[in-house]
């Protein structure tokens, strides 16, 4: 519990097996951590879900090589050049992580831009409006989907011959596997910063831009993460979600599944091999990926730098539809995170609260801030940015 996660690392996570054993609770935790899978749903902290139990269809069938030329080939008949176009549909399997079966961007990206990448399930309404939303965004390169559901892609995000007069930033699914943690499954970005958030929550393009400009203007880009939601996660309990957002801001990392910036390697990180037993802990309980992720980072010294931003710069959408026919993640698998907590810190050692490494940066102090740093909740119908059409 004395350990510094950040001191185990000599940025390998492979190389430092031997050192982080040490720290390895007894054989109770890892020998038992060979857990049946099943599917899951993409959710987080506090988001609404339902678990998807159907099978995937045809995907036999497009996993085998002459089903990849098929596929390809009829998508060119139907949809012809736009298929390599602005929207595009990615399928991935449960073979290696990095497994992507079609690749249809053939353009090269700005670096002075970011990816979005958005978690979403059966919350189709909100995502058709932040889709929208980020389609004004000068800043972003691309918008991609995480799509855990077997239902269609939805037509109005889906590829159609108008397609390239209504989205001039490319918007494409990527349809993976019912799995909580395939939220940051690696694959092929066009651009090295990724910006990770929920369906349920939005950021203005402002946010988004000063997200971009502090990482562009730190010296190790690789190694550092930039987002609006810390957290501390203690040596010796479990933690207060909102403990970070007031006096004295006691953090010592982001939830980057909430609005956080990082370099796309760091997604390699988190499906290392010598990791897979706690992936399946994540996968089996349908949570903790937000903390699983946060001890990662601090293994591989991520500088996490927390931008305290005007109420106006960010916000949460009311997903009417995933809170009407859904229970909330945290009432389904909520009881786990605690067992799960400790189990990473056993095993990576105890996130440091150093300011160096974690430092906040209050962007525009003339504004209004509420009592704190970015606390929720703070719903979008207020602002223009995100108004209903």
């Amino acid at each position: 519990g004395s350990h510094s996660a950040a001191q185990l690392s000599n940025n390998n996570i492979g190389s430092n097996l031997s050192t982080m054993a040490a720290l390895r609770p007894p054989s109770k935790h890892f020998a038992d951590m060979k857990l049946s899978q099943y599917t899951v749903d993409a959710c987080e902290e506090e988001e609404h879900c339902q678990r998807n139990d159907n099978r995937r269809r045809f995907s036999g069938l497009f996993r085998s090589g002459p089903g990849r030329l098929l596929l390809v080939a009829l998508s060119f008949a139907l949809l012809g050049p736009q298929y390599l176009s602005l929207i595009s549909v990615k399928r991935t399997t449960n073979a290696p992580p990095r497994d992507i079966s079609i690749t249809t961007s053939k353009v090269t990206s700005d670096i002075n831009k970011l990816t979005v990448l958005i978690s979403t399930y059966n919350q189709t309404a909100c995502l058709e409006r932040l889709v929208k939303h980020l389609q004004t965004c000068s800043v972003v390169d691309e918008i991609r989907i995480n799509w855990f559901q077997d239902s269609p892609i939805p037509q109005s995000l889906n590829n159609n011959n108008s397609s390239s007069s209504r989205f001039t930033i490319p918007v494409i699914f990527d349809v993976l596997p019912n799995k909580i943690s395939h939220r940051f499954l690696p694959r092929h970005f066009r651009s090295d910063a990724i910006f990770n958030m929920d369906v349920d929550m939005a950021f203005s393009c402002d946010a988004l831009q000063l997200a971009m400009d502090t990482w562009s203007n730190q010296a190790n880009q690789t190694h550092t993460a930039v987002g609006f939601f810390p957290r501390h996660l203690p040596s010796d309990k479990y933690y207060l979600f909102d403990e970070s957002h007031h006096e004295p801001y006691t953090r010592n990392t982001l939830f980057i599944t909430k609005g956080g910036l990082i370099h796309k390697d760091r997604l390699e990180d988190f499906f290392h091999p010598s990791l897979q037993p706690f992936i399946n802990h994540v996968d089996e309980h349908i949570t903790a990926e937000d903390m699983l992720m946060s001890f990662v980072m601090a293994s591989k010294q991520v500088k996490m730098i927390t931008l305290c931003v005007p109420r106006s710069y960010w916000c949460n959408i009311h997903c009417k539809s995933s809170a009407s026919k859904y229970e909330k993640l945290n009432d389904r698998s909520g009881r786990h995170r605690s067992h799960l907590m400790a189990l990473f810190r056993d095993y990576f050692g105890y996130i440091s609260t150093d300011e160096g490494n974690n430092p906040m940066i209050w962007h525009d102090e003339n504004n209004t801030y509420g009592d704190g740093c970015n606390t929720e909740l703070n719903y979008c119908g207020q602002y223009e940015w995100m108004k209903r059409p």
